[in-house]
């Protein structure tokens, strides 16, 4: 089986400190002359409906900088019971932006802060992030210990589980990257979407692992030059596996092959947006049935 990351589209790291051109616009929000600054890429690619990376921890005075991958999303805060609603305490919220736009804010507390894409749909696909995530790992609904039994009961999940896994590979910091965000405040409908935006994160480290820090921590602006690499979002590709499944056996000869089987074929998905030279090849298809979570859980 291939590798799983070589379908992606690249992303020029941002610099340490990031001037907007005059064409691309940007927000100043809140800014603050302390602390560290975060960065924070709204949909890296043209139908990738992610904020990578989906959590980050930061300190009162720090400052998260919002940069956009694509066009017509917005960054609103909301509140952790109500994920896609806007909150009614003093929201920041960016409006609808595109391609090149900027946002920040300053963290005034480290109490959980959520946010989410405006745009129609976009957060019920499961566009929302977390500014210091509520965190334990050891609560029955941290990701950590939810992940295994959501993979055993919900095939979409233990597909997306193995895809994050194969890509992890050996890069233990990586795999286990999210496991102590506690779900339990937050509406049972959005555990789903905490899990995969979780485990997209959780490729795009595997992808790119001079971001993430000893502590877990990711600094975007780590690479230098170097671009960042966004693999295929995990939702595109276990769709793009079904559709092969599915043409596959349906084929011309009369004969079907079985899911997961070797003859199953594989798929070439479009990388999409950002492309700076990037090539886009076969991924292997994602083997739905049958499949063992096996990740050591570390906390975030």
């Amino acid at each position: 089986m291939g590798n799983i990351l070589e379908c992606m589209a690249s992303y020029g790291a941002p610099p340490a400190s990031y001037t907007p051109s005059s064409t691309s616009g940007s927000s100043a929000g809140s800014s603050g002359t302390n602390g560290v600054t975060h960065t924070v890429i709204v949909a890296p690619t043209q139908g990738t409906l992610r904020y990578v990376p989906f959590a980050i921890n930061a300190s009162v005075g720090d400052t998260v900088q919002f940069m956009w991958g694509a066009n017509e999303h917005t960054v609103t805060q909301s509140s952790q019971l109500l994920p896609c609603n806007k909150t009614s305490t003093s929201p920041f919220a960016s409006g609808e932006q595109n391609q090149g736009f900027t946002f920040s804010q300053v963290v005034n507390n480290t109490d959980p802060t959520f946010y989410y894409c405006g745009t129609p749909g976009h957060c019920e696909k499961g566009m929302f992030g977390i500014i210091n995530p509520p965190t334990n790992f050891a609560s029955p609904n941290s990701v950590g210990n939810s992940l295994p039994m959501m993979a055993s009961n919900n095939s979409n999940i233990a597909a997306m589980s193995a895809y994050s896994s194969q890509a992890c590979g050996n890069n233990q910091g990586a795999g286990s990257w999210g496991s102590s965000i506690d779900m339990s405040k937050m509406p049972s409908w959005a555990y789903q979407s905490v899990v995969e935006n979780t485990m997209y994160t959780r490729t795009f480290l595997a992808a790119n692992p001079d971001v993430l820090n000893s502590d877990g921590s990711i600094s975007l602006g780590a690479k230098g030059s170097t671009p960042l690499m966004f693999p295929q979002d995990i939702t595109s590709a276990l769709a793009n596996a079904s559709n092969t499944t599915s043409t596959t056996s349906s084929g011309s000869s009369g004969s079907s092959a079985p899911a997961g089987s070797a003859a199953a074929a594989s798929v070439a998905p479009s990388a999409g947006g950002y492309s700076n030279g990037a090539s886009s090849v076969a991924s292997p298809r994602l083997l739905i049935a049958a499949m063992t979570v096996a990740v050591t859980f570390f906390a975030l």
